[in-house]
């Protein structure tokens, strides 16, 4: 860690220049806008003026350079804006924090979110069509994990998040443990931020992708940064993909464009604005397999152990039980905001504001079962409606001072939000499907009483969630080797909802408001220059549900609580080549529902669930053309106290779609004597449990990807290979316990990736 005097210059996302931080006064603030804090670090400000002419002079007399080693900075080195509104990088933060860049992304192939987060060290991402890119992490999954774009917080992660294309972001940073402390409730098992692209003034470009792969896939992408002058930059970046599906009928396809400005109107303020679209359209989409018994399966596969003997069939990989004209879409607009303006020589006022406007729509049979009694599949029909608005304004003050003459980094601020959900919900059931002919039919249409029939299946709601939150977070150098950290957080959060059943004629309307603190305390001790030990304890809430879709009986329950501990070691050794991090971890959620003892029929506050575990990531430049990135997590999750209808007793048992083993291995070649890259790699997803019970278990598998690029005078040509063994797996369990979601089978994509 660097502690020498107060900072005197900053670098900021992707490499992008920020003014120097130092000690001033701000005025108050008569209204706060909302504000998110970017990365900061200490970084020697860019040369300008005569010196940036001497540079464009050297350069215009030099033929040409060729650089080899690792003259780029350390990972663990380079600031991240999702630990900490302190500018700290990776080393400087008591917690695991991963990121793959833009350039790790292009160079795996990794062509959405999912994809790419399940890259990620230690973290499972599935691709349901009612929320894809939900993830596991450390033993939690869900709403227990927060998802940022940007760095703003959404209150309900699950709405949200969907498979966004990769080409968008600058990197994706995952923050592992307990994060309310920095985003509010939800956050009780890690953050993941998606960071997009953005207008830079690094130098006019143009970047264009073209690929085309199997199951009639095709993905067209441009990105271009435009530095009108010194003071004023443009950015556009689009994507569009599309897909024949690996299962029947399974057509969809995804676009989304970003218009980005930034503005510098002075040495002192920096202003940026963007305005992000996306847009989805899957058509009768796939979601998941249903178990059959092993006499009914045509071709049995060991993939899943249940209690009640039903296996998954092979037979049945690429069948469809959606209706024919099944829809699945989702459309948003998200604008973005951000002032950044330097009060003082290290004093800072970081403003953001965004807007986000979103509609999605499902009409489709989701759930499948298999009827002993007649050899059919049951299915049921699904028709929700999302119209989701969301505001949320940040403003933080961010700067830093001697304190006794020892380095204090500190940030104090204040943020807002307010969001709307309106939903019309409608279950019923389709006509139930032969297991290998299905004929699919149509969505029914016709009176909403007959199709829906029953109390809570014709249903309208509207709730609306505000936030009001004050935090901060101080760094202090207690010696110029041992920095301890704090951060508080305290938030006012309203709900209310109102809920019209139409079978039952009856309107109920409810509200609730919570007021958790989260806090965290940790500490970071240089052992050697590049060799950190670092311990934190940190306090988070969640809801017991999402707090959008909270019903009226979770209603009267209060925020769940966890608790944490992270101890690990970073370190940088053999001449900056090799980045490791090794850490452990505890993390206990109380106060989840579960049974009365005493009353089986009664829910409360009471249960519990925990995990604790341990990880490793490695990433290695071995030589200046091979580099090897590897990790391993190891856990073990269990609900600690649970009891659900009947009393049955779950304590001991491990919480569905949670693998307590994770491992990866990709390596990447560059030759000399050719332009050639060749990479490849394995990743290894342990088993796991579809529901509370265990009574389903999914064994573990192993994928291979590799890759083969040619790089050209203006770009890149590349082969990907995907599940090269064509294994056959489960990512995730979909609609039901016992209806899984199978994995692709082998495909190879060919893209194009032109630079100019």
């Amino acid at each position: 860690m660097k502690t020498e005097g107060i900072a005197v210059g900053a670098r900021q996302g992707g490499g992008r220049d920020a003014a120097a931080t130092g000690r001033g006064r701000a005025r108050k603030l008569a209204t706060v806008s909302a504000v998110a804090l970017s990365a900061l670090s200490l970084a020697p400000a860019r040369a300008q003026g005569a010196d940036a002419d001497a540079a464009a002079t050297t350069a215009h007399q030099l033929d040409g350079v060729t650089v080899t080693g690792t003259a780029e900075r350390a990972r663990l080195d380079t600031p991240s804006a999702t630990a900490s509104r302190l500018g700290l990088s990776p080393r400087e933060t008591p917690a695991a924090v991963e990121v793959l860049t833009a350039d790790d992304l292009q160079q795996r192939g990794l062509r959405s979110s999912v994809e790419a987060l399940n890259a990620a060290p230690g973290v499972l991402a599935g691709q349901l069509p009612s929320s894809p890119g939900t993830t596991s992490m450390r033993g939690f999954s869900g709403g227990a994990i927060s998802l940022l774009y940007d760095g703003a917080r959404q209150t309900a992660a699950p709405l949200v998040t969907r498979d966004f294309d990769s080409w968008s972001f600058e990197r994706i940073e995952v923050l592992k443990g307990p994060a309310s402390v920095l985003y509010g409730e939800g956050a009780l098992a890690g953050a993941i931020n998606l960071v997009p692209k953005r207008a830079d003034f690094d130098g006019r470009r143009l970047s264009a992708l073209l690929g085309w792969g199997s199951f009639g896939g095709q993905r067209y992408a441009v990105d271009g940064n435009w530095p009108l002058d010194e003071r004023f930059a443009l950015r556009l970046i689009a994507s569009h993909r599309r897909s024949d599906g690996y299962v029947d009928a399974t057509e969809n396809r995804a676009t989304s464009a970003t218009l980005s400005a930034r503005w510098r109107p002075s040495d002192a303020v920096d202003a940026e604005i963007a305005l992000d679209h996306y847009e989805d359209d899957y058509d009768s989409a796939y979601w998941g397999t249903p178990l059959v018994p092993r006499a009914v399966a045509r071709d049995p596969s060991d993939l899943v152990r249940s209690g009640n003997g039903y296996v998954l069939d092979r037979a049945m990989r690429e069948v469809n039980y959606n209706v024919a004209d099944g829809t699945q879409t989702a459309r948003s607009d998200w604008l973005r905001t951000r002032v950044s303006w330097q009060l003082g020589e290290n004093l800072r006022l970081v403003n953001e504001a965004s807007y986000y406007d979103a509609t999605r729509r499902w009409l489709n049979s989701e759930t499948y079962s298999f009827d002993a009694a007649s050899g059919l599949l049951k299915r049921g029909i699904t028709r929700i409606e999302h119209r989701h608005r969301y505001w949320v304004e940040r403003a933080s003050l961010i700067g830093e001072s001697l304190w006794a003459g020892r380095r204090n980094r500190y940030s104090v601020g204040v943020e807002f939000s307010d969001g709307d959900l309106a939903v019309p919900r409608r279950f019923g059931t389709a006509a139930a499907v032969d297991p290998f002919a299905p004929q699919r039919g149509l969505f029914p249409v016709g009176n909403e009483a007959a199709l829906f029939p029953g109390a809570g299946n014709r249903v309208d709601f509207d709730s609306s969630t505000r936030t009001a939150s004050v935090f901060l977070e101080d760094a202090l150098n207690l010696t110029p080797r041992w920095l301890l950290l704090a951060g508080l957080r305290y938030d006012r959060i309203e709900l209310e909802r109102s809920n019209r059943d139409y079978n039952t004629g009856a309107l109920t309307r409810f509200s609730r408001d919570y007021d958790p603190l989260s806090w965290r305390v940790g500490t970071v001790y240089d052992l050697q220059p590049q060799t950190q030990l670092y311990a934190q304890y940190s306090a988070a809430v969640a809801p017991v549900g999402s707090l959008p879709l909270l019903s009226q009986a979770n209603a009267r329950f209060d925020l769940t609580h966890g608790r944490a501990v992270d101890i690990g070691l970073k370190r940088t050794f053999w001449q900056d080549r090799i980045d490791l991090t090794l850490g452990g971890y505890w993390i206990r959620q109380d106060d989840i529902v579960t049974r009365d003892p005493a009353n089986a029929a009664i829910s409360i506050q009471g249960g519990r669930q925990s995990s604790r575990g341990a990880e490793l990531s490695l990433s290695a430049a071995l030589t200046p053309q091979l580099r090897v990135d590897a990790s391993v997590a190891a856990l073990n999750a269990r609900f600690d106290e649970l009891r659900e209808a009947g009393g049955i007793d779950r304590a001991g048992n491990t919480p569905p779609n949670v693998p307590e083993r994770l491992a990866q291995l990709y390596a990447s070649y560059r030759f000399n004597a050719v332009p050639l890259r060749l990479s490849g790699g394995a990743r290894y997803v342990g088993a796991f449990y579809t529901n509370n019970a265990n009574s389903i278990r999914v064994d573990s598998h192993t994928v291979w990807d590799a890759s083969l690029a040619y790089r050209l005078p203006f770009g890149e040509l590349a082969l990907h290979g995907r599940n090269l063994g064509d294994a056959f797996y489960a990512q995730w369990s979909g609609g039901a316990a016992d209806q899984l979601v199978i994995g692709a089978p082998r495909s190879v994509e060919l893209t194009f990736k032109v630079d100019l």
